[in-house]
């Protein structure tokens, strides 16, 4: 099948700032898939920048004949992905956007990771995919603590290392599992801001979730290891081991090799390094929430 024909008009594309003010990505044509940005991203400054762009935009949102978007990305990480419908491509300019957000600072990476504020700093769950970070993340939620990320969180690789908020909307996966508690069912069905047979998408209230750009002290990181059953286990964890997790699930195409591990071998230094071995996502995130709260409370004494 060839490539889609993409839509030629005689009228101006528009072009929108979006992101941080003193580096904001410059989007053009997204009029299409605006309206549905919000439910992917939240907090976002977005500014109209005119007819006529200042500059080559970062991001370029194409609208093809066959009514599929494209979602062309440049500067590292640059991409071209397309998109069945506006729905899917405000995803797609989600994305890009975070490429585009964290390839403009040297000294920021994007973990793919769950994170949580739990008493004095982020809490931040890394593992293999499918190893139940979005719901441990989530589960932390439930219990009141800070909800940071389910899926990515940068991180600067200065010391100390802090961990900024993207503001991603969370999202679960559907059905819920059996198991994930009463809780976790109440506050998925109250928090969803758009749901499909397989996933929904929720809105957290500012008050329970960081907003983008918000900034706290990476305090632990704990390496996921989900099993079929057993009872939940926290363990220190090998420093080494979880510098070469994060390295093969960070995005980072603007920090070479060298930097990139020296940066990681720094973060998890500074950070406590825990494994934590469990089969429910519910147990796990209580765990957690009651080992950190503890070491907060006393740590203030």
């Amino acid at each position: 099948m060839s490539d889609p024909v993409s839509i030629e008009t005689d009228m101006a594309p528009g072009f929108w700032w979006i992101g941080p003010e003193d580096n904001p990505a410059l989007v053009e044509n997204a009029e299409a898939v605006m309206p549905h940005l919000p439910y992917y991203l939240a907090g976002w400054p977005i500014k109209w920048a005119g007819s006529v762009a200042e500059r080559t935009p970062d991001i370029r949102v194409i609208e093809n004949l066959d009514e599929t978007f494209r979602v062309v990305s440049s500067g590292p990480g640059g991409a071209d992905f397309t998109f069945e419908d506006p729905y899917a491509a405000a995803s797609g300019l989600a994305g890009a956007l975070i490429s585009v957000f964290v390839s403009g600072d040297p000294q920021m990476v994007c973990l793919h990771a769950g994170a949580a504020r739990v008493g004095d700093g982020l809490v931040v769950v890394i593992g293999d995919s499918l190893a139940g970070k979005s719901s441990v993340a989530l589960q932390l939620a439930v219990l009141g603590n800070r909800f940071f990320g389910d899926d990515q969180i940068a991180v600067t690789l200065e010391n100390p290392s802090s961990g900024i908020c993207l503001g991603l909307m969370p999202k679960v996966r559907l059905p819920l599992p059996e198991d994930c508690g009463d809780g976790f069912r109440e506050f998925v069905e109250g928090y969803s801001s758009m749901q499909g047979e397989d996933v929904a998408y929720l809105k957290l209230w500012e008050g329970e979730a960081g907003t983008f750009g918000e900034i706290a002290p990476v305090r632990a990181l704990v390496f996921l290891d989900r099993v079929d059953a057993g009872e939940t286990e926290l363990r220190p964890a090998s420093r080494p081991e979880l510098v070469k997790t994060m390295v093969s699930t960070t995005f980072v195409p603007h920090i070479s090799s060298p930097n990139l591990l020296s940066g990681l071998t720094r973060l998890a230094a500074a950070a406590d390094a825990y494994h934590l071995r469990f089969s429910s996502s519910r147990d796990a995130a209580v765990l957690l929430s009651g080992e950190f709260r503890k070491v907060s409370a006393e740590a203030g004494r």
